[in-house]
């Protein structure tokens, strides 16, 4: 007789006791989700090389900064992009052109809301590398930069129409 007499027993029959209640606990409800989300669990990956392949309850705090910049950068392009407009200058993105025709609240709801689905999904997977070899936390980093570049030349044009209206009361409405 060996030293595991349970394996013993069961290796000799194929008859084994189901040990398992009827009702399966893994349910999933409304507080779960909160909870999950209050309190986080998985923070990193269990082996080597498993943060290429999962998605983590929790991320570094710069990956939140990054996600809200982008998010305010964009809602600011969109307040200066108006104003521009306003003073006779042209949209060229043919998407958000299109969008205007429809009302300024057509753009403002598209331009926030595809920003905002974006980032989402940008800062779900920010440990993750796209087509292989870019990391999403460095494309988050660039559309930062991109944004603080798209809005400087915004202020820029502003300040040039300001400077030819001879003041900002044509810009806000004074």
């Amino acid at each position: 007789m060996s030293a595991m007499p349970a394996l013993d027993a069961q290796a000799g029959s194929d008859t084994r006791e189901e040990r398992r209640g009827a009702a399966d606990r893994r349910h999933h409800s409304t507080w779960s989700f909160f909870y999950g989300g209050l309190r986080p669990r998985r923070r990193v990956g269990r082996r080597r090389g498993d943060e290429q392949r999962i998605f983590l309850d929790w991320h570094e705090p710069r990956v939140l900064y990054l996600a809200l910049a982008i998010v305010l950068m964009s809602c600011a392009d969109a307040l200066f992009t108006l104003n521009l407009l306003a003073v006779g200058g042209e949209e060229l993105n043919v998407l958000m052109r299109a969008l205007l025709g429809q009302g300024p609240h057509w753009f403002l709801r598209a331009k926030i809301g595809l920003t905002a689905a974006s980032v989402v999904a940008l800062a779900v997977a920010a440990r993750r590398r796209i087509f292989g070899s870019v990391p999403v936390l460095g494309l988050l980093k660039a559309c930062v930069f991109g944004y603080v570049t798209l809005i400087g030349w915004e202020l820029y044009l502003l300040y040039q129409v300001m400077a030819e209206a001879g003041g900002a009361g044509m810009l806000f409405g004074g």
